[in-house]
């Protein structure tokens, strides 16, 4: 509870700020006006609705200066600096809050109208618009602020007619030629620079992917022919002879190709020294200290001596040695022995071998939940010479309720694991080589936890995986674990007589295969469309559990001395992003799962099951105790509720507020369900009437995004509530954000790090 002194405090700050940001003109000087911004106006335009949109967008944003931020209609840092006005010493909280927080007022003897117009002309005459004019005025009202009206007279973009080559009889004139119906201007494409700029790049990459190293986009001249009448252009392209060097015309091929395992960036003339090297597959390896195994680079190089250089390879081979993980620094070089041959050199900066990482966080749930996870790891990058990663990990972490009417019991875990990574498909018998740019990786897992529910549980689970990791191109990767093998043994201790297990308990074996798929569209460069797709299948005990005809009823089998698990499992997770401005987005999500219990077993085992509920699920309800189906939870009760089914789909509008501020209006729709009846859990089984049966939950959130680190507040609520009578379900009407009873079962704070989806 705020003190009065507080509150008095932080409402003088408020009103101060908004006083002051409602007299930024005052403190102008004499003659002077605030730049809040410009607007255009585009005559004479008979272009798509989408075009326009360009314009608007490009020519708004073109404008030199831009105004002060605003963030919630406050110009917040121009109201900073004229509040803390003209410090009288060198330091001290005036000056900070002046020259840190604040910033100076962009006034309207800054723009420059005649600036801005060419620079208009210029824009539109770039996109095609050969006769466009510009004009601008700035405007100044009695409030003392400044407006720039740009109007711009477009008229017909002009559309190219036709397109060709310039064609000689030289043989790059020739591989040019070759790929030219692969060209990015197109007939009846309106006239656009910057696509003409992209045709040179997308001919250099064409003639480095023949060969051409020393060749450049500069030497590639593009001639646009306005005089073909009717608004149209004709676009020649040809090479610019008299700038070309000799070399530029040589298709050029590998000779020696050198790699220096072990460089130093302040290096010495050892470092250089080919003296030591040491031939392998046709490569030069130079480790005076035997740090690597010569075999180690084979497969990494994509480049052979006397294959034609090539753009793509080269990527390729650095993108391999970028992501083998070991080497901190990489870096190439090429130099040419003669007039048509070159060398190689790769100078491979490592990694320190052996790390030591230790990490200490805390947690909360949305159920008054809260605790403290850690863990400490070793790792060696390079355990058997050829840039294995081995791993060896303790983690450990407990969960307590601090507030509730009834707490629940503490949750301690430990665990260890052992991970062991080699960049390379290890399969037996079989030598797999291939040519993407992503090394694929063998792995081998080994881990243990413990959990121990006081006074409830005490669960023991031992799992050994074998599998792969391979990248298909930029967008897509695939992960096949061919071998899993869990055990899972749970005692019940019964001590706490209140409180109910749920469909936690499994004791068994769960063995088979598994496989996820997983593809983005996502990247640095921000689109306006971004799709992402993970799909697991996950399979126990099917051939096993087919062959020995095993019945959960009748005739349940076991394995090792304990049962196994006998299932099909699919789990589909699709996400779209929308981006509709610089700063306001919409992502959405809908995820789907199927867990299939058959032959030895009733349901699935818990650690595969579906939960709903959670900071990054169902917002509005308490973490893990939605559903399954209708099935009343009675929260104080259960620890958590599983289901074998899953349906959820979550949307959520972001905006940008101001710099490292982001907030979100959300929604959430899902629930679980069992695939077979269990008296325990009635109405909780799947049927056709599963959508009457969603839960949905509405929230507003705050996210604090530091680039490495993103902090998530959301505070979301039940709108639709499933286990009610079905005419109640829907509780808009229920809603009372003044009764301090409701707020407490219905307000759902969660505290997170990262983003939900």
């Amino acid at each position: 509870m705020l003190s009065p002194r507080s509150i008095f405090i932080l409402l003088f700050t408020s009103c101060a700020l908004l006083l002051s940001a409602c007299s930024n003109s005052k403190h102008l000087a004499e003659g002077e006006s605030l730049f809040i911004g410009n607007r255009i106006k585009i005559r004479n335009f008979e272009g798509t609705k989408q075009e326009r949109k360009i314009l608007m967008q490009d020519l708004t944003g073109l404008v030199r200066p831009h105004p002060n931020r605003k963030a919630m209609g406050i110009r917040f840092k121009l109201s900073f600096y004229n509040l803390a006005g003209k410090p009288k010493k060198s330091k001290g909280l005036r000056k900070i809050l002046r020259e840190k927080a604040g910033e100076p007022p962009v006034t309207g003897s800054m723009v420059r109208t005649a600036t801005n117009v060419a620079l208009a002309e210029n824009y539109l005459q770039n996109r095609g618009y050969f006769n466009a004019t510009a004009e601008a005025i700035l405007a100044v009202s009695k409030k003392k602020r400044s407006t720039l009206t740009m109007t711009v007279n477009t008229g017909q973009q002009y559309t190219i007619r036709d397109v060709s080559f310039k064609y000689d009889s030289s043989v790059i004139a020739k591989d040019i030629d070759s790929g030219f119906s692969e060209t990015l201007l197109k007939k009846g494409s309106p006239y656009n620079l910057s696509v003409a700029k992209a045709e040179r790049t997308r001919i250099d990459i064409a003639l480095k992917e023949k060969g051409y190293f020393y060749f450049k986009p500069d030497y590639i001249l593009i001639v646009a022919d306005t005089g073909v009448g009717d608004n149209k252009i004709d676009i020649k392209v040809q090479l610019k002879h008299k700038e070309i060097p000799p070399e530029a015309y040589t298709r050029y091929k590998i000779n020696d190709i050198f790699i220096y395992a072990d460089y130093r960036l302040q290096g010495t003339a050892n470092d250089t020294d080919n003296s030591e090297k040491v031939k392998q597959d046709n490569y030069y390896i130079i480790d005076p200290h035997k740090k690597f195994n010569p075999e180690l680079f084979a497969q990494s190089m994509v480049f052979e001596p006397h294959d034609l250089y090539s753009l793509g390879d080269q990527n390729a081979s650095l993108s391999r040695l970028v992501n083998m993980g070991t080497f901190k620094f990489v870096k190439n070089r090429f130099a040419a022995i003669n007039d048509s041959l070159l060398d190689v050199y790769y100078y491979l900066t490592p990694y320190p071998k052996k790390s030591f990482r230790f990490e200490l966080g805390a947690l909360t749930q949305n159920d008054n939940r809260a605790g403290t996870r850690g863990s400490i790891s070793w790792k060696n990058r390079n355990t058997f010479k050829g840039a294995e990663e081995l791993q060896f990990k303790i983690n450990g972490g407990f969960e307590a309720q601090y507030t509730g009417e009834q707490k629940k019991p503490n949750i301690y875990n430990l665990g260890t694991e052992m991970n062991l990574s080699f960049p390379r498909f290890v399969v037996p018998f079989i030598n797999i080589q291939t040519q993407s740019r992503y090394l694929p990786r063998t792995l081998v897992k080994l881990k243990y936890r413990y959990e121990y529910e006081s006074g409830l549980l005490r669960i023991n689970s031992y799992t050994g995986s074998y599998g792969y990791d391979w990248k298909q191109g930029g967008h897509k990767e695939h992960q096949l674990f061919p071998f899993n093998l869990t055990y899972v043994n749970t005692d019940t201790l019964g001590k706490i007589s209140n409180i109910r297990y749920g469909n936690l308990i499994f004791d068994g074996i769960i063995v088979g295969p598994t496989y996820e798929f997983t593809y983005s569209s996502q990247s640095a460069n921000a689109r306006k469309h971004a799709f992402y797709f993970d799909g697991l299948i996950d399979l126990s005990g099917n051939l096993l559990g087919l062959s020995q005809k095993a019945d959960y009823k009748t005739n349940q089998r076991i394995l090792f001395g304990s049962v196994y698990a006998q299932y099909l499992k699919l789990q589909p997770d699709f996400r779209y992003y929308l981006r509709l401005t610089d700063r306001t987005n919409i992502a959405t999500r809908i995820m789907a799962g199927i867990g299939i219990p058959y032959g030895n077993s009733a349901q699935l085992p818990n650690i595969k099951q579906f939960w709903a509920g959670g900071n990054s699920d169902l917002r509005g309800f308490q973490s893990r105790l939605a559903g399954p189906g209708s099935f009343n939870t009675d929260t104080t009760k259960f620890i958590e509720t599983l289901g074998d089914i899953k349906l959820e789909g979550n949307i959520e509008l972001r905006r940008n507020i101001y710099k490292f501020l982001n907030a979100a209006v959300f929604a959430d729709a899902g629930n679980i369900w069992l695939y077979r009846e269990n008296k325990n859990f009635p109405g909780g089984k799947f049927s056709t009437s599963f959508l009457k049966e969603l839960a949905v939950d509405m929230g507003i959130g705050l996210r604090f995004d530091f680039s490495i680190l993103v902090l998530r507040l959301d505070l979301g609520m039940p709108v639709r509530k499933p286990w009610l009578a079905e005419e109640d379900r829907w509780v808009f009407n229920k809603i009372a954000f003044n009764d301090k009873e409701w707020r407490r079962q219905n307000l759902i704070l969660n505290i997170a790090i990262g983003y939900p989806f």
